[in-house]
Parts: C-alpha cells; structure tokens; sequence
C-alpha cells in the first residue's frame, strides 16, 4: 500500500518519526540497523516501507534499503514469526546473514537471533532455506552455487546422497561446494567428492 516515504527526520531511533508532506508526522518502526543508518534530525530521508494492517493497529515498518525489506517479508511469512520478532532478527544480524544461515540450515546461528527458539529455527530452515533470493548470496560462497561449470546433475545426486546419511539439504550443498573449491576436479568421481564433503563437514 506504501512503497516508500521520503520526509525529514523528526525523531531518530528504532521508533522514527518521519515528517513529511510538510506537517504529517509518521511513526516508522526500524531496526537497529536501519537506525544506525538514519541521517541526523533535520535531514531527508529516504525508507523502502511496509504497511501492517490490524483491526485495532496500523504499524508502518521502514528500511534504509530493499534487501532488509525483502528479508522482513520473507521471514513474517513463516507460521509464528510476525513483524517484531522479524524486526528484532534484523537488528541482530542482517538480511544477507540470515539468509546464508537459513540455506546453511544453520540453526545454532539463527537460536541466537533475539524471538527464535530451536522450533522457530526449523521451521524457518525449512520454509525459506530454498526460497532465498539469488541476490541475498552474490558476493558470499554460497554464491558459487551459480557457478554454470557446476555439473548440476551430479551435485543433485551426491546431495541426495548426503541426504540419506543424515544432512538437510543445504548443508550437503553447502560441504560439497567446498570440497569442489579445494579440488575442481573432483566432482568428477561422485564418491570421492561425497568422502570429501563428509570430511569437511
């Protein structure tokens, strides 16, 4: 409903108030990042939004950039995490962290994320850890997943493989993507490179 605002900064901090069109005030709810990252009162700003509507609360949420704002929707379309727990993930860890945590299926990681507990982080692994955008992993060594070199047949059969001694999915991709860094060649022999992954696991 709200894509963006740009306004004067009224009121810094996680709970922002952003003047705009002159004499509105808007209460904007950020992270801690996103509050970090606010210029000083006084100064224009632009934020990327997102509008929560209630039958008794309307909260407008706010992101100095569309990744976290892309990383907020996806995580509040998980069963149990609405938008202050999506919030407070956001200001512990950024959205490229979470994504690489969640198609790691690193739970540890995510348990550590203020509102998520080791059911939450299952079931957050489970529900997004595939759905990450590419954007999320550019420039990180899941990235290498792209890698068009990368004998797509073969790194499905050896993560099912993987899958039938016990990895999730994303962790078997994940080990046999670095056994491959280490040695190029060997996802050329399916049982060297699952022996390899296993070791580096």
């Amino acid at each position: 409903m709200i894509a963006f605002l740009e306004g004067i900064v009224a009121q810094a901090g996680c709970d922002a108030v952003i003047k705009v069109g002159g004499s509105v005030g808007l209460d904007v709810r950020l992270s801690a990042v996103s509050a970090d990252r606010l210029p000083p009162v006084g100064e224009k700003v632009h934020l990327f939004t997102h509008l929560t509507v209630r039958e008794d609360n309307w909260s407008l949420y706010g992101f100095v950039d569309q990744k976290e704002r892309s990383m907020f929707r996806l995580l509040i379309t998980v069963s149990g995490v609405g938008p202050k727990v999506a919030m407070g993930m956001l200001s512990k860890a950024s959205g490229d962290d979470i994504a690489t945590a969640l198609r790691m299926a690193d739970e540890k990681a995510l348990v550590r994320l203020p509102g998520i507990g080791k059911k939450s982080a299952a079931r957050l692994i489970v529900e997004l850890g595939k759905n990450i955008p590419e954007s999320f992993l550019e420039g990180t060594s899941l990235d290498a997943s792209a890698d068009s070199t990368l004998p797509a047949g073969k790194m499905t059969e050896a993560v099912s493989v993987l899958q039938a001694m016990g990895l999730a999915p994303a962790a078997a991709e994940q080990a046999l993507l670095k056994a491959r860094q280490s040695n190029p060649e060997i996802s050329e022999d399916l049982e060297g490179w699952v022996r390899a992954a296993l070791r580096g696991v």
